[in-house]
Formats: C-alpha cells, sequence, structure tokens
C-alpha cells in the first residue's frame, strides 16, 4: 500500500511537469533578410510548430522598426489573357510570382511549418529603417486558440 502511494504520487509529478514543461506553440530560426536602403518592405521567417490544431491568423511588430506587419504567400501569376477560366500549368505566365496577404496560416499538430523565401512569411511595411544586419526586432504572434507568442527576430544575410 505504502509503495502504491509513492508510485501514484510520482506518476502525477511526473505527468505534471511533462504538461507544464512544453509551450503550445514553438517557433525556432527567426530571422528577417537585409534591406537595401530607400526600401520600405522587409520579411520575416521561422519554422513555427504547435501542440495542437491551431492556426497563426495575425501578427504585429513593434512600431520602431515598421508600421505594419501580415502573413503573405508567395504565389504563382496566372495568364488572365485565356478565355478560359482553368488553372493549369499552361496558364502560368512565364513563372511570374507575386505575393498576396493571407487570412490565417494552418498550423496541424505536431507539423512543423516553415516560413521561408519563396513561400509563406511575415511581410514587415513601412519600416521605420533599413533592415541591418544583427539588428533585432520583436514579432508577436497571434493564433485562433493559443495565447500570444513574442518572438525576438534578428537580421541577417540568409
Amino acid at each position: 500500500m505504502k509503495y502504491s502511494r509513492i508510485a501514484m504520487t510520482l506518476g502525477a509529478a511526473v505527468l505534471a511537469a511533462s504538461c507544464g514543461s512544453s509551450e503550445p506553440v514553438s517557433v525556432e530560426d527567426a530571422w528577417a533578410r537585409v534591406s537595401p536602403a530607400g526600401v520600405t518592405t522587409g520579411a520575416a521567417y521561422f519554422k513555427i510548430t504547435s501542440e495542437n490544431d491551431d492556426s497563426l491568423i495575425g501578427v504585429s511588430v513593434s512600431t520602431d522598426i515598421a508600421h505594419h506587419a501580415e502573413i503573405h504567400e508567395v504565389v504563382h501569376s496566372m495568364d488572365m489573357s485565356d478565355e478560359s477560366m482553368e488553372m493549369s500549368d499552361d496558364g502560368m505566365h512565364d513563372g511570374a510570382m507575386s505575393m498576396q496577404e493571407i487570412e490565417s496560416l494552418p498550423l496541424p499538430a505536431g507539423s512543423p511549418v516553415r516560413l521561408a523565401p519563396g513561400g509563406y512569411h511575415v511581410m514587415l511595411i513601412d519600416l521605420v529603417e533599413p533592415l541591418q544586419l544583427g539588428l533585432t526586432f520583436d514579432l508577436t504572434l497571434d493564433f485562433e486558440t493559443a495565447a500570444d507568442l513574442t518572438v525576438t527576430v534578428e537580421v541577417s544575410d540568409g
């Protein structure tokens, strides 16, 4: 009886420790690309993993680096000169790419999602000054179910 009480107490302690030690969302390798002088936009990238199905639904950045931030994706532009509106590889216009804002970024449980050049990214709009090598700034991520998460981003050359 004494051993079973000890075992139950130890089991409960291990369970409590394992539940409280991990965050519902984790971010790794946060960085932003150096921006040339005179350019008023920038981009931030990172790998993000959620323990539960969730969505990144918004992002903000401190106004000392930029006035606004949005979640974007890079998409292939279509050649709309064709009368048919069907999308096909033949409908691509010389592989042209464009960016568009997305309302949310799905985060499937346990599957890392990478924000990287040429794909999903955080667009930094109306930069206060160019992003210079070694500069750091905070980016706050807003989720559908998890609490907001503030991430420190370092400017690098990729």
